[in-house]
């Protein structure tokens, strides 16, 4: 979960720091009309007037584009004060352009890349029907082209539509991603982590909730997710004295469970929440809240278990650590232990129990200040074990922000239901995302990625069977040949406890240096990409699937692949491009995958040459190439 601001007055920036929240790929759910293109060039052209006259401090002008919803909620005399965060933050606004305009069934949503003094953010502005602004904040900068499409995500194989969350002023915009064929399915709803977050769940170089989306729609379940309160009515939302976690998350989140009862594509009999982050930290509330029992079963995942503004203090004290650690600029250390102190003092008035949500002190600055006594004395973990909800509960290991211990913390509240599930997975950040090493707070969230397929496989087992099979870890060593500091063995760990690719138990020997067949690279790669959805491993469904792919196979199954033509599957595989050797050679070293031989001097040039691309392909080096890519 990600830092509040410290803030006296509402600030348009406060969504920045918040959220890391950034614009990004939007997928076309329906056909653009020519009244509809129409309406959304003229409110483009309303958000650039607004911006246009946000930049020259025009405070008279800009209220009178404001629509009645927001007049309701802010006075003339206010708009001022509204945009003193923007400047504080940014500076003053130099050029802008709109860098994208939908209309999401709402609003039109209308997003500004703006240029300012003290460096670039997004604007997004959304605007009525009647072409007055209805709602508008600020998310941090992004080039939509850093967002990886996932290996998973094949659209043919689903469509998508809008679905409206919620009525009135507070309505949101949500997508419902449908698989193709015969339903109706099952269907997921994604609750946001903390922050203003869009519907996709967007940060930094993630979006973790299309992932969801499109991998879970590609294994026959739907899903629907939304964007946030705080994301699509930001002003309004921060005008509510008793805004709490109710409005922002839990509320909202049956209404969205509520929508899908009349959607005839979805079976109403198996609706499933998942909740990530602070969703999941808020799935007993929203269990708690379905009052109807609509929810047939909830995913927490990354969820914390304990009281919120503690974890908050362990993150910033483990984040101090981890710079100390890495020898950061010291006056960097130096501003964020002034900060945490800052926050322990708030805290200790927090924690008074002289004081409560309807007697909250003059001096606590966290806002908005109802919201945090409201949540004062909340525990997940106590309010879990009065509900009997089927349940699973998913961590990564290598997550920093909610640590591996909280899924302990959900086994020990949940000990005696039979109904609940648990799993962890070694490599997963908190983004969902695979990462190789060490977290460090630095690396992993400044690399793009996308959610890691084992976690999607398994929120599919699940939602369509119940249950998952208990794992079971194989200790490498138990093979002749395992060599634990090889180039493979980190590798070969993951694809044999991921399924993907298994020793010679007989023989004990992994055979790390034999040479891959076609049909055993269609093998590997079909495990990859369907888990446990490949039931068949014959040949025939082997080609009949690498068909589908259109993966250029030359139908031989007992070809040896060489390394080149191991480039030309990898890529096509895993970007759907078809590339010549060279080209995908290339890719494979402009994306970190190969390094290539060493030659006389020791050096790896990089090359066509030093790739060595007439070799055949082994089963270490392909499944080094997968493992690399999958930490993409």
């Amino acid at each position: 979960m990600k830092r509040k601001k410290i803030v006296g007055k509402w600030l348009l920036a406060t969504s920045l720091s918040a959220a890391m929240i950034g614009g990004g790929l939007t997928l076309p759910v329906h056909p653009v009309s020519a009244n509809e293109l129409s309406q959304q060039v003229e409110d483009g052209q309303v958000a650039k007037e607004f911006l246009s006259l946000v930049k020259d401090q025009k405070w008279n002008e800009i209220y009178q584009l404001f629509n009645g919803n927001l007049q309701k909620y802010y006075s003339k005399e206010e708009v001022p004060q509204i945009f003193q965060g923007l400047t504080a933050t940014f500076g003053k606004i130099q050029t802008f352009n709109v860098q994208s305009n939908v209309n999401n069934g709402i609003h039109n949503k209308v997003t500004m890349l703006v240029t300012a003094e003290l460096g670039p953010f997004s604007f997004v502005v959304n605007v009525d029907k009647s072409g007055k602004v209805d709602d508008f904040h600020t998310e941090m900068a992004t080039d939509p082209n850093q967002f990886s499409n996932p290996s998973y995500n094949h659209p043919e194989n689903y469509s998508e539509k809008q679905i409206q969350v919620g009525e009135g002023e507070f309505a949101l915009p949500g997508i419902l991603t449908v698989p193709k064929g015969e339903g109706p399915f099952p269907v997921v709803v994604l609750v946001h982590g903390s922050g203003p977050n869009d519907m996709d769940e967007t940060a930094y170089g993630f979006k973790p909730f299309r992932d969801i989306a499109v991998g879970l729609a590609n294994k026959g379940v739907a899903v629907l997710r939304y964007d946030k309160r705080t994301n699509t009515h930001a002003l309004k939302s921060s005008k509510d004295p008793k805004f709490s976690i109710m409005e922002e998350t839990v509320l909202d989140a049956n209404l969205a469970v509520s929508a899908l009862k009349s959607v005839p594509e979805v079976d109403a009999k198996n609706i499933y929440v998942l909740g990530h982050s602070q969703g999941g930290y808020a799935l007993p509330l929203i269990l708690d809240n379905d009052k109807n029992h609509e929810i047939k079963g909830a995913i927490g995942v990354a969820g914390p278990t304990g009281k919120f503004h503690e974890l908050l203090l362990w993150q910033m004290e483990q984040s101090i650590k981890r710079a100390e650690g890495m020898k950061a600029p010291q006056e960097q250390i130096d501003q964020a232990k002034m900060e945490l102190e800052v926050y322990k003092s708030q805290f200790s008035m927090l924690d008074n129990p002289n004081y409560n949500k309807d007697h909250i002190p003059a001096e606590f600055q966290l806002q908005p200040a109802y919201w945090w006594f409201d949540l004062r004395d909340y525990q997940p973990s106590e309010l879990i074990k009065k509900q009997d909800t089927p349940m699973l509960f998913l961590q990564g290991n290598k997550d920093i922000q909610v640590p591996a211990e909280q899924l302990e913390n959900w086994k020990t509240a949940l000990k005696g239901h039979d109904n609940v599930q648990f799993r962890s997975y070694p490599d997963m950040m908190h983004f969902l995302v695979n990462i190789k090493g060490e977290a460090n707070g630095v690396t992993e969230y400044s690399t793009p990625g996308n959610v890691a397929p084992e976690l999607i496989d398994d929120v599919a087992t699940w939602v369509k069977t119940g249950s998952l099979e208990e794992q079971e870890h194989v200790d490498l060593s138990i093979f002749k040949d395992y060599k634990k500091d090889a180039y493979w063995s980190e590798a070969f760990e993951w694809a044999v406890n991921h399924g993907i690719i298994k020793g010679f138990a007989k023989e004990q020997l992994l055979k790390p240096n034999q040479p891959m067949t076609e049909s055993q690279y269609l093998n590997v790669f079909l495990r990859y990409t369907l888990g446990q959805d490949l039931k068949d491993e014959s040949v025939k469904n082997l080609y009949t699937l690498a068909k589908s792919y259109e993966l250029p196979v030359t139908g031989k199954s007992n070809h040896v692949v060489t390394r080149g033509e191991a480039a030309i599957l990898l890529v096509k595989s895993f970007t759907d491009k078809k590339m010549t050797e060279k080209e995908a050679i290339q890719w494979l070293y402009d994306h970190q995958i190969v390094n290539g031989y060493t030659d006389k001097k020791g050096n790896n040039p990089k090359n066509y040459q030093s790739y060595q691309a007439k070799k055949p392909i082994t089963r270490a080096d392909l499944v080094t190439m997968f493992y690399r890519v999958q930490s993409m």
